[in-house]
């Protein structure tokens, strides 16, 4: 008993004992913590507080994102998108030598596992490399071990040669995904502008300086403020060896702006002016085409050629380039003439012939038209329908020789020299006489459409507003800015001149335009399937102080009009300019009406539609055959073809009651609505497998659905009280006609 009783206490000594050394170990432990958090806090701070700052980079600039510029249809024109630059890491960095071996071994592992499966991907997105060529590009930078080995083959370190649809294609293959993004591979991206359309439109569209991200020309650069938005601060952190950039301050994202122009009137406008410019060699060439009711700019290019004969758009002409418009001024004088009683069309004069010299000594002359070199006695009408300069000179020097004065004011007063500024930085205002010096040729010159300077787009604004009943309204390139969905600022249309003459002048002078297209100069602009008016003008070009024949004649022919005449949409430009020595007669029926004709009648094809009643099938029923199953979608359809209330399928708003049966009862159709109640199995037949899938489960049963399509064949058979929970068999089949 006594030795019982010692044992005892031997055990409880040990108990004890093992408790104080367990005790004793955690507060040593305890003390080692502590310990190790002062000598951190302390001794290492400067350490640790370096290693926070190599992971975590501050007041990191956040790029907004630029916004969009839209078409008059919604069709994107210039967008902001990311391109990537990639390179390869073959080679390990570890300081110590045993995990270097080791991470060199992975990586090796993961180039040889992988290299086919990625060259083949590679060239599915590169189609221009091969599979072979890729393979070897990458062998040989993993023979250098290379740590920075560009993705693709031949391309500079410097570009950005992977778009964003791509790279994220890439990132999903076993090279590139993220977690071996500093490890086996490293990428940076930059914001790029990309057009859709190409060149289509893009000077009016503009362009950036990639390297500056900044705006060069067009409407990239006009609205640049309202594209750009306001750049964020946030911080890099580096999170798993992946870098993360943290928003500090949000960014706010551009605008996006929409345009008047439509791509595909840009497309036909643009593409009929380069076939021409380079049929001819000319020198340059530019069209405009406008809504005649809106001003809206619908199309609008610049082509010019370059030292290899190619063209492009170098500058905006349409707006920018200033030159003597030639016989489309002419329209001008007849109007100021006609309003002012001066002249009416029947007023003959006697055009001398072709040469003149009656106007201080300068000699005037016409050119040929129909194989007649110069005019004898014709009248107000045919004077412009022959684009006869002594007879326009004569007239209008015997209206306003006393007082050219009062000519010029009556020019301005037309609105054709207002300065446009087409919501474009750049554009160029119209030069008319201003000083008060007047010899014996300077008003007979002007009448023709020299010693003034016009932009196109002021020629073109003058021949809308009397497309437009006399009214004047300026050129617009934007609609509206918006800002996630909502309008930001609207540009509504602007009125120049209200009434650019009387409502009598207005019919001579659209009268004279259509004759000048009937039988006049401007017959090649004609088409045989609707009416056309406008004018031609073949203007020299002048050198300045060197004259205008010096390096050799070079002139700017030109066709100006509206279609159709009688309920005009489109108001048109076309000019080009003529290479010197080129040996061709410049005439601007010829060569810019020809265009005009191209682009007038492809637009005009474009708006062509036919009543549907025009293309009915007498032969067969028109009522659309409906499928059984959602009778409240098939109402709805109904609705939108456009039938009356009394033809559509009854329905009620009860989910259980809107599936059913379709019948057709001669123009109406009727329906038979399945009753979904457990224990009643409702008849399948003609469904898709969705509706019939809903019914049945929906009735209490399970469903074993084989094929693809409707519903061919029910086991059991509806119509029927079966036992909830029983298994319902149904095939599906497209082919079979039901």
């Amino acid at each position: 008993m006594k030795n019982l009783f010692r044992d005892h206490d031997t055990g409880g000594m040990r108990m004890s004992l093992k408790c104080v050394l367990l005790y004793c170990a955690f507060i040593v432990w305890g003390c080692l913590i502590v310990f190790k958090l002062v000598h951190v806090m302390f001794v290492q701070r400067q350490y640790w507080h370096d290693v926070q700052k190599s992971l975590t980079m501050e007041n990191t600039e956040i790029p907004p994102r630029r916004g969009d510029i839209f078409s008059d249809d919604g069709m994107l024109l210039a967008s902001s998108m990311k391109q990537y630059r990639i390179f390869l890491d073959f080679k390990s960095v570890e300081k110590d030598e045993l995990r270097r071996s080791k991470d060199q071994y992975r990586k090796d592992t993961l180039f040889e596992r992988h290299l086919d499966e990625f060259a083949a991907v590679v060239n599915g997105l590169f189609p221009q490399y091969t599979v072979s060529q890729l393979k070897q590009h990458y062998r040989n930078g993993f023979r250098q071990k290379s740590q920075s080995w560009v993705l693709l083959p031949g391309t500079s370190r410097n570009t950005y040669p992977v778009p964003y649809d791509k790279y994220k294609i890439l990132s999903s293959t076993v090279w590139l995904k993220p977690r071996y993004e500093y490890w086996f591979f490293s990428q940076d991206s930059k914001i790029s502008r990309r057009k859709p359309f190409g060149a289509l439109a893009s000077r009016t569209i503009g362009s950036m300086y990639e390297a500056k991200d900044s705006a060069r020309n067009g409407l990239e650069l006009s609205f640049d403020s309202l594209l750009r938005g306001v750049p964020g601060i946030g911080h890099k952190e580096k999170i798993q060896n992946i870098s993360t950039v943290v928003s500090d301050i949000q960014q706010i994202d551009g605008c996006d702006v929409w345009t008047t122009l439509n791509v595909d009137i840009q497309d036909i406008a643009e593409n009929a002016l380069r076939r021409q410019v380079e049929n001819l060699g000319a020198a340059s060439g530019l069209v405009a085409v406008m809504d005649v009711s809106t001003g809206d700019i619908k199309a609008m290019a610049s082509l010019n050629r370059d030292d290899d004969g190619d063209y492009s758009e170098i500058q905006n002409n349409v707006v920018k380039e200033l030159y003597e418009p030639g016989s489309t001024f002419k329209t001008v004088s007849f109007m100021i003439g006609l309003d002012d009683d001066k002249f009416s069309i029947h007023d003959s004069v006697f055009c001398e012939n072709g040469s003149y010299r009656g106007f201080g000594g300068a000699n005037m002359t016409d050119g040929s038209h129909k194989g007649v070199v110069g005019f004898g006695w014709l009248d107000a009408e045919h004077i412009l329908m022959n684009s006869c300069n002594i007879g326009t000179a004569k007239l209008i020097n015997a209206a306003y020789g006393e007082n050219p004065q009062e000519f010029v004011d009556k020019i301005k007063a037309t609105g054709i020299g207002t300065h446009f500024d087409m919501q474009l930085i750049g554009t160029n205002a119209p030069v008319i006489r201003r000083d008060g010096y007047w010899d014996k040729t300077r008003l007979p010159w002007m009448s023709i459409g020299y010693n003034t300077q016009l932009p196109a787009i002021n020629t073109l604004a003058f021949y809308n507003a009397i497309a437009n009943d006399g009214r004047m309204v300026a050129p617009r390139l934007v609609t509206k800015v918006t800002k996630e969905g909502n309008v930001v600022e609207k540009f509504p249309v602007k009125v120049v001149n209200d009434k650019i003459c009387k409502e009598s002048t207005l019919r001579t002078i659209r009268y004279l335009l259509e004759r000048v297209v009937e039988g006049g100069t401007g017959a090649p602009a004609g088409s045989d399937r609707f009416k056309s008016a406008g004018k031609t003008g073949t203007a020299q070009i002048s050198q300045g102080a060197a004259g205008y024949k010096a390096g050799g004649t070079t002139h700017m022919v030109s066709f100006c009009g509206y279609f159709p005449a009688d309920r005009p949409l489109y108001s048109c430009i076309v000019s080009i300019r003529t290479s010197a020595g080129s040996g061709m007669a410049a005439s601007g029926g010829t060569m810019a009406g020809t265009v005009f004709k191209e682009i007038s009648e492809k637009i005009m094809f474009m708006h062509s539609r036919k009543d549907i009643d025009v293309a009915q099938d007498t032969l067969h029923d028109r009522m659309p055959k409906i499928l059984n199953g959602n009778l409240k979608s098939a109402s709805i359809v109904l609705h939108g073809l456009g039938m009356s209330k009394s033809d559509h399928i009854a329905y009620v708003d009860n989910p259980d009651s809107i599936f059913g049966k379709v019948v057709q009862d001669g123009a109406r159709y009727s329906s038979d609505r399945y009753s979904l109640k457990r224990g009643y199995l409702p008849d399948v037949v003609g469904l898709g497998a969705q509706d019939a899938l809903y019914i049945l489960e929906k009735s209490g049963y399970k469903v074993e659905m084989t094929g693809v399509g409707k519903v061919v064949l029910q086991e059991p058979h509806g119509k029927q009280n079966i036992h909830t929970g029983s298994t319902v068999r149904i095939k599906l089949d497209m082919k079979q006609n039901l």
